[in-house]
């Protein structure tokens, strides 16, 4: 039994000191008082613009996250989390560099994606970002890791190319130095453990006693009780200490990700308010200097068309520019934003008017992709007194939301065509729950078709509406779909034999001044239209806004 004790306490103390150094370079030098294990400084480089993690390098959830990058070259430095959906919309195409995984001893392993050098969107100006932090010296973020797909991207603040950075990656472990702490404390236990039983082992060894036959026979050797209860507490705190090196080693072990879902919310309602205010700000001072290059920059689609159409009017009007446009701003926001797996993404947006309390806004923003501008595509203005649909719960359609509609989006939009074309006895009007607004449009609209019919030098008019950009839908929490699409009217005046005529007074200046045509007078206007499909009964059409974008003649 002593050579038994003696090799159990020798394993005992050679675990033990492995325990116990392991125990310490985890406390003291791996990990350290803040539970956090560091990377130490990593040297990223990239001829690129950018340098990321791919996801599964992120893997796991649960522990904080701290990433500190400072750029070589004194260069203003950004380092941020983002989305692996909006991470890799906005690298696509570009040059840049990826860490794919992390050795021992501590290296990053990186490889290199090849595309274009053209510099990025300043990645301080995205508001999709988790977290982030840019400018110049050292950079630091923290991040309380969730589960997903995610990245960490580390690139010039400026979005240009050749990456030159210092980075340290940090994992912040709850109880992990308690947890390196108790390994210590078992591996000690273990050492004592096994050098009692080495010197139990060791003890003196008893004489033989002089016993007679019956005394030869009796119960165990006096002293013998002890010892094997010393052997059994020896026996219960290794017991007790493995077990604890057990459970101290789950304590800190993250969970592994389980989230693989790409979809989010195309902008947080502050966000969404953000880029209002943003637009209310530029709007106005591209409308007061008529600057279209201006208004690139937070419009696009129908609403650029019109707004540049608008100013080319304004200038044939006011050419030396006397007459400023009155500013004014979107106030009161709702923001409607549906989940998208993919770009382009878009939100909804009511608002008031602060110029003019008889009507509402209701508009579209949409971000191409991650690296663009929130732009605004759709814009109507629905009179104050029109119910509109609730933004709440707002979402993209699906195949059953299709399903259930009374008609599909585009036949409604084509039947709306009609209904323009043909006036307020068109055959299409029953399907139609028209607004006040719509109402007079159609009536104003059949007017002016009839005195231009009465011109003497006219022989005819024609009438003609037609989709111009295919509708665009959204559900509401109620199941409708709440639609905006595009429609161009073309004009056209017929010109009897003989005659000749021209445009002479009004906004069709900015396109035809005075040119005469012999065989017609043309005009297109573009209208914005946003309508609700319901799953059962008419169609309710909420506003009708017109711009004049062309005039001339043949």
């Amino acid at each position: 039994m002593r050579a038994v004790r003696i090799v159990l306490g020798l394993l005992f103390v050679l675990v033990g000191l492995l325990v116990t150094v392991a125990g310490a370079v985890a406390g003291f030098w791996l990990v350290g008082p803040d539970d956090t294990v560091e990377t130490g400084e990593q040297q990223l480089s990239s001829k690129g613009l950018a340098v990321v993690t791919v996801p599964h390098v992120l893997d796991r959830h649960g522990p904080t996250l701290h990433v500190t990058a400072s750029a070589a070259d004194r260069r203003p430095v950004f380092v941020g989390v983002g989305s692996d959906l909006d991470v890799t919309s906005y690298l696509t195409g570009s040059l840049h560099g990826r860490v794919v995984g992390l050795s021992l001893p501590v290296r990053l392993e990186t490889d290199s994606v090849q595309g274009a050098s053209t510099p990025l969107s300043a990645p301080d100006s995205l508001d999709w970002w988790v977290v982030k932090s840019s400018g110049a010296g050292s950079r630091s973020i923290t991040w309380p890791m969730t589960d997903g797909r995610y990245g960490v991207v580390v690139m010039n603040a400026d979005g240009k190319a050749e990456v030159d950075a210092s980075v340290n990656l940090g994992v912040e472990l709850d109880g992990a130095f308690e947890t390196a702490l108790f390994v210590l404390g078992g591996g000690l236990a273990l050492v004592v453990s096994g050098l009692a039983l080495i010197l139990l082992g060791r003890g003196r060894p008893r004489r033989p006693a002089q016993l007679g036959p019956d005394r030869a026979r009796s119960g165990p050797a006096p002293g013998s009780e002890v010892r094997g209860s010393a052997v059994r507490r020896v026996s219960a705190i290794a017991s007790a200490a493995a077990a604890l090196l057990v459970m101290a080693g789950c304590v800190a072990v993250p969970e592994v990700n389980t989230g693989r879902s790409m979809s989010r919310q195309a902008v947080t309602p502050e966000a969404g308010v953000a880029v209002i205010k943003h637009y209310n700000e530029v709007n106005n001072q591209a409308n007061r200097a008529r600057d279209g290059k201006l208004s690139e920059t937070i419009e696009a689609d129908s609403v650029l068309d019109s707004t540049l159409a608008g100013f080319a009017v304004d200038r044939a009007l006011d050419p030396v520019d006397r007459v400023k446009a009155e500013p004014f701003v979107y106030v009161v926001l709702k923001i409607g934003a549906p989940q998208f797996d993919a770009y382009p993404m878009r939100f909804v947006a009511t608002s008031g008017v602060s110029t003019d309390k008889t009507v509402r806004h209701l508009g579209v923003w949409q971000r191409r992709d991650a690296g663009s501008p929130w732009l605004m595509t759709y814009s109507a203005y629905p009179s104050a007194g029109t119910p509109l649909p609730s933004l709440d719960g707002l979402r993209s359609p699906t195949k059953a939301d299709w399903n259930r509609l009374a008609v599909p989006p585009k036949s409604a939009s084509e039947a709306l065509a009609q209904y323009f074309g043909d006036g307020p006895k068109s055959a299409k009007a029953a399907a139609f729950s028209a607004s006040v607004d719509t109402t007079r449009f159609l009536a104003e609209h059949a007017k002016e078709k009839l005195q231009d019919t009465n011109r003497p030098y006219i022989s005819a008019v024609s009438d003609t509406f037609r989709i111009a950009r295919d509708p665009l839908m959204f559900v509401t929490g109620s199941g409708e779909a709440l639609v905006f699409v595009t429609l161009t009217n073309r004009y056209v005046e017929q010109i009897k034999r003989g005659s000749s005529a021209w445009w002479a007074t009004g906004e069709v200046l900015a396109f035809s001044n005075k040119i005469r045509f012999t065989e017609a007078l043309t005009q297109d206007v573009q209208y914005q239209v946003a309508f609700v499909i319901p799953p059962k009964g008419r169609i309710r059409i909420l506003s009708v806004d017109g711009q004049l974008v062309d005039a001339g003649g043949y």
